[in-house]
């Protein structure tokens, strides 16, 4: 009960963006897709989630996913993208609904508002969706994808959380409570697949980490294995020290716990 992809190769015409990139998560665990603009860490969860065309396999819970249905794969993955526009004015709670219509928890219409309430924007719900803050509308996203699986573990089986960038356009105690969401998710016994940016979050919450530079896994492990001076430096192109406190009298902010 894994989710698996071997040798995922994507091109965008003549350009190779993924170069057969492989990588395993597990259930239980946030494991989090990092490395520079350009390595193709949007595109790998592109291709997992089944967004974009691509050679070689992606496997969710045993099964492979390509040519299943739609409504199939909605019941045991949910995708949060980058960024989400509306064409028309839904609100709040309407969107959120989107993601309990398309999940498996549609018998129980009081999942939205728990949703709304996990990521602490419940008396939003009347609120036009475009009347919102980008980091507000980010959240509500947040909560459709949770409404969309919100039994981590359902049947026996794990559920999963896709997230690209999930904390964007977020201020620093609201990127702790959406790593915190994730953190939950995977406790509760699903399995959490997240594109990051932030090296320090990703530190204080993920269980392995996948680096990727040019197309290519340059390094898949533990925090403790893959951020390393030597593999971060490799991998971004600049010199980078882990753990090494900047030059006197320049401020080092950070987060000393991983909760908000």
């Amino acid at each position: 009960m894994t989710l698996e992809a071997r040798e995922i190769r994507v091109r965008y015409g003549r350009r190779e963006a993924l170069r057969g990139v492989s990588l395993t998560a597990e259930p239980g665990e946030v494991t989090a897709i990092v490395g520079p603009n350009g390595s193709g860490k949007s595109t790998l969860l592109g291709a997992i989630d089944g967004t974009l065309p691509h050679e070689g396999h992606v496997r969710l819970n045993g099964q492979d996913v390509s040519g299943q249905p739609a409504w199939k794969l909605a019941a045991t993955r949910a995708v949060l993208p980058q960024a989400s526009r509306l064409a028309f004015p839904f609100t709040v709670i309407e969107v959120v609904r989107i993601g309990l219509q398309a999940g498996t928890a549609g018998d129980r219409p009081e999942v939205p508002m728990q949703a709304l309430a996990r990521v602490g924007l419940a008396h939003y719900a009347d609120w036009l969706f475009q009347d919102l803050s980008g980091g507000e509308a980010q959240r509500v996203m947040l909560a459709r994808v949770l409404a969309q699986v919100w039994a981590p573990v359902e049947d026996g089986a794990p559920r999963w959380l896709l997230l690209d960038e999930p904390v964007s356009s977020l201020d620093i105690a609201h990127q702790l409570q959406v790593m915190e969401i994730a953190r939950d998710f995977a406790r509760g016994g699903g399995g959490v697949l997240a594109v990051m940016h932030d090296l320090n979050l990703t530190a204080l919450f993920a269980d392995r980490i996948a680096i990727l530079a040019e197309g290519r896994r340059v390094a898949f492990g533990t925090p403790a294995d893959v951020l390393t001076d030597d593999t971060l430096s490799r991998a971004y192109g600049c010199a980078l020290r882990v753990s090494a406190p900047p030059p006197a009298d320049i401020p080092f902010i950070l987060p000393h716990a991983a909760s908000a």
